[in-house]
């Protein structure tokens, strides 16, 4: 029997030093701001359900595939992917810190 955690929403948005990810730092040490996992999990899973792989990893690392992807979920006659598509979105329009 599969059982799945609710989604919990993150008091604050967590940041962390490293390459890239998600709102496009970079690897000279600037500060990035990390897609939430619960958000990008229920993203991967709606895409699945989409027919569509997503890899996470990519998702976190490579910005032009990142970038892909969300476009790709904005064309899906999915509401709620389109809403999970424009959520993480948010993190690639937000200023930059620094």
């Amino acid at each position: 029997m599969l059982s799945f955690a609710a989604l919990s929403v993150p008091a604050a948005p967590a940041k962390a030093l490293g390459p890239g990810l998600a709102a496009g730092g970079s690897a000279s040490g600037s500060l990035a701001t990390y897609w939430p996992c619960e958000l990008l999990n229920a993203f991967a899973l709606k895409m699945a359900a989409s027919g569509h792989c997503v890899n996470m990893s990519m998702m976190l690392g490579h910005r032009p595939y990142a970038l892909e992807q969300l476009a790709l979920a904005r064309s899906e006659a999915d509401g709620d992917l389109h809403h999970l598509a424009a959520q993480l979105q948010a993190y690639f329009d937000a200023p930059q810190p620094g």
